[in-house]
């Protein structure tokens, strides 16, 4: 069965830009709505004040610029024209998981959520979750 013109065009489109984050799709790669597979990823860094710290470091490094200094997305740093995502709301686009967090930072989403995987290592992308978990409105 052949797929018409313009489904075949938009599935490469999809797959391309997918494939030039640099990570390839994967079973936990960040979906709008959220990631039943990435959410199973389970947080092997306790919360404690020295994580939630050093997460607030990596923040004020690598994320303020776009996210703001309270998490508001209210940096206007993205490049793309995109709004920058409100970290402390209760409405997360790729899921509020740990596990799901993670993989947005691992993997990226976009040209403005780019992946911080060969930024920073694992341990900080984990103290960033812990971080990001601390500003979220309860």
């Amino acid at each position: 069965m052949r797929l018409p013109l313009i489904v075949t065009g938009c599935i490469m489109t999809a797959v391309a830009a997918l494939s030039s984050q640099g990570t390839p799709v994967t079973a936990t790669t960040p979906k709008r709505g959220g990631n039943a597979e990435a959410a199973k990823i389970r947080n092997p860094v306790e919360a404690t004040p020295d994580s939630v710290a050093a997460g607030r470091r990596a923040y004020s490094r690598l994320c303020v610029r776009c996210h703001g200094p309270a998490g508001k997305g209210d940096g206007g740093g993205a490049g793309a024209g995109g709004q920058p995502a409100d970290l402390t709301d209760a409405t997360w686009d790729f899921g509020a998981s740990d596990g799901e967090i993670f993989t947005v930072l691992r993997d990226g989403t976009s040209a403005d959520m780019e992946s911080y995987a060969e930024r920073i290592s694992e341990t900080e992308m984990w103290n960033l979750v812990n971080y990001i978990r601390s500003i979220r409105e309860k």
